[in-house]
């Protein structure tokens, strides 16, 4: 990719100072701190009818904005020295994770078909907090027309987070015998509710942010955002912060990236029989991991990624029939699966992660070559919700425009079939040569850590394709 600000190629995926992996003689066993587990609003410990009604009620609402999939997406438990693991192997340079012999990520074809959320549309963006500004409309105010109520003590005050218990008890309270304007606010309320809990959770896991309320104001224009490309903004963002080894949580889609592992590294996943279902992140719905030491569950993943064969790793996760007999038109073509393939700025209000499909070519079934410099998007890692606020469409025009053109030949990258996985040769030693392959302690692994070409390895696949991204400043 081109533009000012460019790393230094032979420096690409080196780990800077506080990078997890390049502390972890200080902290060998640091375990991120779990996510609560979101409850399901119209479950309750003695069978009640009345839910069951309400939930009926709100889901044409759900349909007629796209959000019903995710709306199906019930409560597992997650594996966090699991996550921690897979931490220590994100560059936040290249939004990818590093294994023994390549990288891989998650795109927005498996946000699209873990999630159920659409991927075609408009950004989420707009202001975090100059509503009246931009909007002329105090938030509290748009808050009690659109949700029917406001939390108490919020009018007047800069508390702009609504805790989930309250939207929670909203819900379970709505009268049976409500008219469709109101089952429209509590329709709301049960979007906001999956933002703040499943899909855009902060570390707290307790609340959502008001900023996504303007957006749900229009409610027939709730299905035209690109709700999945947000999620995979927050998702990379949450991680690139958890790199860090003075963290010690990570928010984003926890439930979109435990799903991912037990797809792509399916030695991991939990022991289920059942048929599967989209969008397929409910095929966990109610399972339970291992409850043993996190710490040394920690040392035991960390040593098998180090030991992780090329052919463990499921690259094409969606090509079974018995999966895409279950996904939806919709979410294999037009309008979503038709540029799964294209390296674009995912945009949440004032954040931009790009997604670098040119590093996983292998996760669509093409030839992966040795990468380009990635763009340096430094400056958008150390942007904060606490600095300036403004109009974010315009103010970050430049990238808006990149993903308005996300399908041209500029962005969507072609594939070129590979007729293995393997990594070509050419890739293997420019990867070898760039990057830290294993975080175990040297006398962990019992077999040498050779530089070896892998069996069956194609010669050379040349370079990635490059693509032009504008500049950060």
């Amino acid at each position: 990719m081109s533009g000012s600000g460019m790393n230094v190629e032979k420096n690409l995926n080196r780990l800077d100072e506080f990078h997890i992996s390049a502390h972890l003689h200080l902290k060998p066993v640091r375990v991120l701190t779990p996510h609560d587990i979101l409850v399901d609003v119209f479950t309750s410990d003695q069978a009640d009818p009345a839910m069951e009604i309400r939930w009926q009620m709100l889901e044409p609402y759900l349909r007629r904005v796209e959000f019903y999939y995710a709306s199906l997406i019930k409560r597992f438990e997650y594996d966090n020295p699991l996550i921690s693991a897979l931490v220590e192997r994100w560059h936040p340079k290249t939004h990818t994770f590093h294994l023994p012999w390549g990288e891989c990520t998650v795109t927005l074809e498996d946000v699209a078909i873990q999630l159920g959320l659409p991927i075609d549309g408009e950004p989420i963006s707009g202001t975090l907090r100059s509503w009246s500004t931009f909007h002329q409309r105090d938030i509290w105010q748009w808050c009690e027309e659109l949700l029917g109520e406001v939390p108490d003590r919020h009018v007047g005050t800069t508390k702009y987070n609504i805790k989930l218990k309250w939207l929670r008890s909203r819900l379970q309270q709505m009268p049976l015998d409500s008219p469709e304007d109101a089952v429209v606010r509590y329709a709301r309320c049960y979007i906001m509710y999956l933002l703040g809990g499943v899909l855009l959770p902060d570390k707290a896991n307790n609340t959502v942010h008001i900023c996504y309320l303007p957006l749900l104001a229009n409610y027939d224009a709730i299905s035209t955002y690109s709700w999945g490309s947000t999620i995979l903004c927050w998702l990379y963002r949450a991680k690139c912060l958890a790199t860090d080894y003075n963290v010690e949580g990570m928010s984003g889609c926890h439930t979109l990236l435990m799903s991912w592992i037990y797809f792509r590294l399916p030695f991991w996943a939990l022991d289920v029989t059942s048929p599967y279902t989209f969008p397929l992140a409910t095929r966990w719905a109610g399972k339970r991991g291992k409850n043993d030491y996190a710490e040394q569950r920690l040392q035991r993943h960390r040593l098998r990624l180090d030991t992780l064969k090329v052919d463990e790793f499921t690259w094409m996760s969606y090509r079974d029939a018995r999966i895409l007999l279950r996904v939806p038109a919709e979410f294999l073509g037009a309008p979503h699966g038709n540029f799964y393939i294209a390296v674009v700025p995912l945009i949440l209000f004032r954040w931009i992660e790009i997604v670098n499909i040119d590093r996983v070519m292998g996760q669509f079934g093409g030839k992966q070559g040795p990468s380009n410099p990635p763009l340096n998007i430094d400056t958008f890692h150390r942007q904060s919700a606490r600095n300036d606020d403004g109009w974010w469409p315009i103010c970050l025009q430049t990238w808006f425009e990149v993903w308005v053109n996300r399908r041209t030949v500029s962005y969507r990258l072609q594939i070129d079939r590979a007729d293995t996985l393997h990594p070509s040769c050419d890739y293997y030693m420019w990867y070898c040569a760039r990057t830290k392959r294993f975080l175990s302690a040297p006398y962990v692994l019992n077999d040498p850590r050779g530089d070896d070409i892998l069996q069956g390895a194609p010669a050379e696949y040349g370079r990635a394709p490059v693509v032009h991204l504008p500049a950060v400043p």
